[in-house]
């Protein structure tokens, strides 16, 4: 870079080039300065590359605990399926009961819940109609393929209503 100023002596533009190249240094030397400070302050925060003994550790440990998991609700299930059997329920449920920490308050709440629902289905009416006999009316009133089951199946009842 050439710099010409008017009125001034060559000694005293080579002064003035050697101020301006000393200046620029200045600035280039504490650039880098800054930038090697800022490199070394990201390499701290960054993380280390594992290695492969350390990959598998950690694969192990993690498979570990997957299973100590596993072991754990299977213990868990065995649990809920034993209180169950003991309120006298059926030990299949455990596999869809899902408690949380008060098994036993759990599993009486289920307890009471199917025995309602067993109760409350047992006096529902049905289209059974009692048995309320067989009068000569009715007897009557039969079809021929009727009476013949009739007399198939009861053949006194049969004899005594066709009289």
């Amino acid at each position: 870079m050439e710099l010409k100023i008017e009125g001034l002596t060559p000694e005293q533009m080579e002064q003035v080039n050697k101020l301006i190249q000393s200046e620029t240094d200045k600035v280039r030397t504490d650039y880098s300065t800054r930038l090697r400070t800022a490199s070394e302050e990201l390499a701290k925060y960054k993380p280390a590359e594992k290695s492969d003994s350390e990959k598998a550790l950690e694969a192990r440990l993690s498979a570990l605990e997957a299973k100590e998991k596993e072991i754990a609700d299977k213990e868990r299930s065995m649990q809920i399926a034993s209180k169950l059997k003991a309120k006298g329920l059926p030990e299949t449920l455990a596999q869809y009961l899902n408690v949380g920490e008060d098994i036993d308050g759990a599993i009486d709440k289920v307890g009471a819940s199917l025995g309602n629902y067993f109760l409350n289905g047992s006096n529902k009416p049905s289209n059974h109609q009692t048995n309320r006999g067989l009068t000569k009316e009715d007897f009557k009133k039969m079809s021929y393929a009727e009476r013949a089951k009739l007399f198939q199946e009861n053949n006194e009842l049969y004899k005594a209503l066709s009289n």
